[in-house]
């Protein structure tokens, strides 16, 4: 289901601009278009602290976006048939 937004939202705002960005690299699994998104000394960090993952740098992150966005582009998609003939009720 698409989103809309409301009708009195400026689409020329820069957040609204960084958005709309954000969503054709994420759309387009382009892990190195975050690159121009991304604020030089962009940290992020995993909570709960517990789970014990390293705080993530610019690139490293990106490095594991790659990686996310290339299992999502190895799958292969495949369906199974549905039988409802077999059961019909009698």
């Amino acid at each position: 289901m698409p989103f809309h937004l409301p009708a009195d939202v400026d689409l020329s705002s820069p957040q609204i601009k960084l958005l709309l960005e954000w969503l054709q690299v994420y759309e387009g699994l382009n892990a190195e278009g975050f690159a121009t998104l991304l604020h030089d000394d962009f940290r992020i960090v995993a909570l709960p602290q517990s789970l014990s993952l390293p705080a993530q740098n610019k690139e490293e992150w990106i490095k594991h976006m790659g990686a996310f966005f290339g299992l999502a582009t190895g799958l292969d998609v495949g369906h199974t048939p549905c039988y409802s003939s077999l059961f019909t009720l009698g």
